[in-house]
Order: C-alpha cells, then sequence, then structure tokens
C-alpha cells in the first residue's frame, strides 16, 4: 500500500510515532551549552535590534607562528604596491588598514547565503585587536550589519583573502538587501590570495590560509573546524542553541583573522628583504618584482635562482622571464640569457638568438640559439600541439638569419 492510499487514522499514526523518536532522540542529546558560557561576548543592542560582539587583542610582540607581529611598524608604505604591482596601492599602509574575513550560511555565495559572523582586525597602538560580530539569528541581520558599519566607517583600507571574489560581493549584497550600502565598497582593497599566490605557488601544493600557515609559519592548528562544516553549525546552532561546536567557529574565524595580518606582514618581508631561500620561491620573487617594474632587482634575483638550481626555470609552468628581463639589459645579463636556455627554455633560447641578431649582431651566436631551440621544439612534437607553431617560427627565424650571414658574407668579400 503506498503513501497515497493511507487511511487519515494512518498517516496520524505515523507522524505520532516520528515525533515521539524525535523526542527520544532529544532527551537522549546533552543539554544544550549557552553561548556566553563557552564565548566571552556582550549583547549589542543599537537602533536596528541586538547582536552578539566578541573582542580579543593579541600584543604585537607576540609571533603568530615564525611571524613577529611588531613589523607592522616597520614595513616602507610602498611595498604593497610592490607586492601586487598595482600603483594605486602605493602608500598603503598596513597599520591603517582593516583585515576581514566572514564565516557563513553557504560556500557558494548567492542571494540565499548570509555572513553569520564577521570578523575585523586591526592594528591599535601596540595590540592587534580583532572584533567579532554574530548574528544569533537570521532577524539580527539588521543590527549586525549597521554595527559593523559604524565600525568599518573608520577605515580606507582593506585586506582579505580571497574578499574580491567572496567577502566584499556577499557583503554588498547583504547590505543592499538590507537598504544600506557597505562601507567599504570603493577602499583600496590588497586581496592577499593572488600575490601569495605569485610568492609561493611554486613550492607550495596549496595557497589555502591553512596551507600557508603550516608551510610558511610553522602554524598547524589543533582542534580546528574544517571550512566546510561551519555553515550546518549555524544551521544547528539556529535549531538547538547549543554553543558548544559554534564556539570552535569563533575561534577558527579568530585564527582567520590574525594569521591573514601574519601572511601580509610576511608578504611584505619577502618583498623587502628577499628572504626567499628555495630556488623556487626566488624565481617567483623574481617575477614579482619584475611585475612592479624593479628590473634590477628582479634580475640580480633571477641570477640568483640560476646559480641556486636551473629548475625553477624549467617547463610551461614556469615563462622564462630570466631570458626575457636580460634583453635590452647590460651586457651582464648575457650570462643569464644562456642560462636560460640551458635551464631547459625554449622561450629562453628565442630570446637569446634575439638579443644576438638584433643587439649584438653576433649572428653565429643566434643560430646556435636558434638551432637548440629547435632542437627542444623537435623533442616536444609528438606531444605538445603548441610545438608545431613554435617549429614554424623557428624555421622562419633560421632561414633569415641565414640570409642576413649570406649578405654580410657578400659585403665583406665585396
Amino acid at each position: 500500500m503506498d503513501g497515497d492510499s493511507l487511511s487519515l487514522k494512518a498517516r496520524l499514526e505515523r507522524l505520532v510515532v516520528a515525533a515521539s523518536l524525535k523526542e527520544r532522540e532529544r532527551r537522549r542529546a546533552p543539554p544544550a551549552v549557552p553561548l556566553e558560557e563557552l564565548v566571552e561576548g556582550m549583547r549589542v543592542e543599537n537602533e536596528r535590534g541586538e547582536f552578539f560582539l566578541v573582542e580579543t587583542a593579541v600584543h604585537l610582540e607576540v609571533r603568530h607562528g615564525d611571524v613577529p607581529l611588531s613589523r607592522f611598524h616597520t614595513i616602507a608604505p610602498d611595498t604593497v604596491s610592490v607586492l601586487t604591482a598595482e600603483p594605486a596601492l602605493e602608500g598603503f599602509d598596513l597599520r591603517r588598514a582593516v583585515f576581514l574575513d566572514t564565516e557563513t550560511t553557504g560556500l557558494a555565495g548567492g542571494a540565499g547565503t548570509a555572513a553569520f559572523l564577521i570578523g575585523l582586525g586591526f592594528v591599535d597602538g601596540e595590540h592587534f585587536r580583532v572584533r567579532q560580530y554574530f548574528m544569533r539569528d537570521y532577524h539580527e541581520e539588521g543590527a549586525l550589519l549597521h554595527g559593523l558599519a559604524e565600525e568599518l566607517r573608520r577605515f580606507d583600507l582593506l585586506v582579505t583573502f580571497n574578499g574580491k571574489m567572496f567577502d566584499v560581493p556577499l557583503l554588498d549584497a547583504r547590505f543592499r538587501l538590507n537598504r544600506g550600502r557597505f562601507p567599504l565598497s570603493d577602499a583600496l582593497h590588497l586581496d592577499l590570495l593572488h600575490p601569495a599566490r605569485r610568492l609561493w605557488k611554486a613550492r607550495l601544493e596549496s595557497c589555502r590560509l591553512q596551507s600557508l600557515e603550516a608551510g610558511l609559519m610553522g602554524l598547524r592548528r589543533t582542534g580546528d573546524i574544517p571550512g566546510e562544516e561551519i555553515p550546518q553549525v549555524y544551521f544547528d546552532w539556529v535549531r538547538r542553541r547549543d554553543a558548544r561546536m559554534l564556539a570552535r567557529v569563533f575561534e577558527h574565524n579568530r585564527q582567520d583573522i590574525v594569521s591573514l595580518a601574519a601572511l601580509a606582514v610576511l608578504a611584505c618581508q619577502w618583498v623587502e628583504e628577499g628572504r626567499a631561500e628555495d630556488p623556487r620561491d626566488v624565481y617567483s620573487l623574481a617575477r614579482v618584482l619584475e611585475r612592479a617594474r624593479l628590473y634590477d632587482r628582479s634580475e640580480a634575483e633571477y641570477q640568483r635562482a640560476l646559480d641556486l638550481g636551473p629548475e625553477p626555470c624549467a617547463g610551461d609552468a614556469s615563462p622564462p622571464r630570466v631570458a626575457r628581463q636580460a634583453v635590452g639589459r647590460p651586457r651582464a645579463s648575457r650570462p643569464a640569457l644562456g642560462r636560460g636556455g640551458e635551464a631547459g627554455e625554449v622561450e629562453g633560447w628565442r630570446e637569446l638568438a634575439m638579443y644576438h641578431e638584433h643587439r649584438s649582431r653576433d649572428l653565429d651566436a643566434a643560430l646556435l640559439a636558434v638551432e637548440r631551440a629547435r632542437g627542444l621544439v623537435e623533442a616536444a612534437r609528438g606531444r605538445d600541439a603548441r610545438a608545431w607553431h613554435l617549429a614554424a617560427g623557428f624555421d622562419r627565424r633560421h632561414q633569415r638569419l641565414l640570409r642576413k650571414k649570406a649578405r654580410r658574407e657578400a659585403r665583406a668579400g665585396a
């Protein structure tokens, strides 16, 4: 007998049984623990209602893993613009910025996703303060956003980790749904995800924030809650008001904010001090400096990468910046061109050929470079469709060089 043919009495009996089972499960579950018992915070009331606020602080003399937060006071004002190659961020003072991270009811975004916990961090004298804005239920969103807006209006610089793609669009949408405007929509924004990838992706398997903590700062979280579980924790909280799992979400968010600040300090240190030691990191740093048009520094780092080992300059995943950097540079750059080619870079030999054809006028050296490149391309022809296009280009260059050489020899013999 299917469900559609059940009598009204049978349906009612089923509902009674289901309700009884739920009641038994509820009784077996341990009693709910109130939020205030596990998270030290306070209720804040404003014209839109109430929300819950938590504030903690870390002294700047404390190291976050291996990163000294005291370096906030010594980072040069132009370092962020070098890190990002964005002239608009010149003068970006991390001490005046707000660091932002959200915990949400979904990871994909969209109109149905809300930010139930919003963490802010900022330098305050000799402390790094973290303030966490929490809505205990959906009806508190208006009050939370109102309180958040009052805080954010003090800042005109923003730092996030993937915030340009997720946090800022989400908050902008939530403010608009509540007939408001996200105060930092037009703020200068340092999204650290992209600089982190440029600096460390060549060496690290992942550039997630926690992977960077482990790989760069010597930090490994214990008892942390995975990010993908956080939305369900909030749904459970709304239903049962048990704060035991929710307390772990607060700690997760706090750690993210402090790690975001430490990562900003560390990335700026790498740019200022050339702290890279692994050849892959040195090569990545050279590329960052080149994007910022600091050519002398980038060329020095490229040369250091080659001295440490050719591996970072080989392969399609690592563009031949050594060679491109050297073209048109002083005579000291020429060895770097050859080293770039020796590292197995087709483009390195191409750039070396260009250098000798148009700069040094050494056609024999240019022909030798083309022949080396053609050998590499021929080896890749069977497995790489792009190699056919490259081969045609090198064939044309080879023929042109032979014609130039013949004309030169003819003039010399006349």
